[in-house]
């Protein structure tokens, strides 16, 4: 096997791996398309990595801002401030400049490697590959309404992206997924998603938390909360 194909395989082997996500039982990743219509997904069920479920995102939508959520089975508060949301619309301004790093570093550069392109083909995708990566950097540090990062993290995010190309074209979902966003995910599934994928986000829920209810103890004061917060997860309407 040649270096070429060993290095196109690693790229790709780093994309997948950063397209995916260990979750607990309690988490779900919430995805904004380019309509703004919002899904949920709490991973592949039944396939357990540690104690956790593997969730693998769409691997040709990494400009999709992608927001993992959790929630207390014990509990579940009156939600805190959904603007979080609203920063998935803004992302999107970056979604021209990591789709251009993924063509270069996926289409252009495997051309220059292994056609008779080569070095035609190879250093336009490098140009394009740092070129859009570094103008997405500044881009993203100019604005204070994306960057949700603090100054320490967003260079640290410049480093990997300009050191591993793959988390470049990854940049929307590394920057979205690594926020700790505190809305529960019953409330924030009821204000964002419509009412038919609430509706199957609600009996994964439900799931969840029957599941939580056979590992207490009969008359505990945890079956209790989990029993109130089953109620009330079963009366959350959609408001769509």
């Amino acid at each position: 096997m040649s270096y070429e194909v060993e290095l196109l395989a690693l790229a790709v082997i780093f994309y997948l791996y950063d397209s995916s996500v260990l979750l607990y039982s309690n988490e779900t990743v919430f995805i904004c398309d380019g309509s703004q219509r919002w899904s949920a997904t709490s991973g592949w069920i039944g396939f357990l990595v540690g104690g956790r479920s593997l969730c693998a995102l769409n691997p040709f939508t990494p400009h999709r801002p992608s927001f993992r959520l959790s929630w207390d089975f014990d509990a579940l508060p009156e939600g805190d401030d959904p603007s979080w949301a609203e920063r998935a619309q803004k992302n999107s301004r970056l979604r021209s400049w990591t789709l251009t790093a993924g063509v270069a570093l996926y289409v252009l550069l495997p051309l220059g490697m292994f056609t008779s392109l080569g070095r035609y083909a190879v250093i336009p995708a490098l140009f394009l590959l740092y070129g859009s990566t570094i103008v997405a950097l500044i881009q993203l540090r100019r604005s204070e309404s994306l960057l949700a990062l603090s100054r320490k993290r967003f260079w640290g995010l410049a480093f990997e992206c300009i050191a591993c190309p793959p988390f470049a074209v990854n940049m929307v979902r590394r920057m979205t997924l690594a926020e700790r966003i505190k809305e529960p995910v019953p409330l924030a599934a009821v204000r964002l998603l419509d009412a038919e994928r609430w509706t199957e986000l609600r009996q994964r829920c439900m799931s969840r938390l029957d599941d939580a209810i056979q590992l207490v103890a009969e008359d505990s004061p945890e079956l209790k909360a989990l029993e109130a917060q089953k109620q009330r997860l079963s009366v959350l309407v959609s408001s769509k």
